[in-house]
């Protein structure tokens, strides 16, 4: 098997024990195991369990980034790309473990913190520039602060690591979509306009 391969299977592996049991659990041991290499040839590419969790969320914030884009270049109007956003984000958490989402959130590693929030600022300005954009060509209220929505939104992804939540809807991912639908669509009912 050929570095590329192995290198390969080894993100693709670490990707799959960290979304199901969190990144602070799995060890470097456990990610050779299942991907049937070495240890060697795990720090061969990778200086320690941090790096590959880097390389997962890169690969995954890659994978949203060109999906978001794609979406806003469509020629559809901004509701119908507020909805299908709604949409990758239930695609994008499904299956997530509460692990992961507290590993992402508590800041138990500083450099995978500092990592998590750099690039999810750079992300959160994209979006803030579309919205803007949305904003002024009145596809979304003028009298709506982007940065507080931006900030809200923020805030209740952090909140989905809280246990009560977590107990209201049984997955983090009920909870992530209750926080996006409330966020979107809020709490009034509209279908009988």
């Amino acid at each position: 098997m050929e570095d590329n391969q192995k290198y390969q299977i080894i993100v693709q592996t670490a990707h799959e024990l960290f979304w199901k049991f969190g990144i602070k659990r799995v060890t470097v041991e456990e990610i050779c195991k299942e991907a049937g290499v070495s240890k060697m040839t795990f720090y061969k590419f990778f200086s320690n369990k941090i790096e590959i969790a880097k390389q997962v969320l890169t690969n995954i914030w890659g994978d949203a980034e060109i999906k978001y884009k794609e979406l806003m270049a469509q020629d559809i109007s901004f509701e119908e790309k507020v909805k299908q956003q709604v949409v990758m984000k239930f695609e994008g958490t499904k299956n997530i473990s509460e692990e992961l989402v507290k590993d992402v959130y508590s800041g138990w590693n500083e450099e995978l913190q500092v990592f998590f929030t750099d690039n999810s600022t750079r992300l959160m300005l994209m979006v803030r520039n579309d919205y803007v954009k949305a904003q002024e060509n009145g596809e979304i209220r003028k009298d709506v602060n982007i940065d507080f929505v931006l900030y809200m939104s923020q805030k209740m992804a952090e909140m989905v690591s809280d246990p009560t939540v977590i107990a209201m809807y049984g997955s983090i991912q009920g909870a992530i979509m209750e926080f996006m639908n409330m966020m979107f669509y809020g709490i009034i009912d509209k279908s009988n306009e």
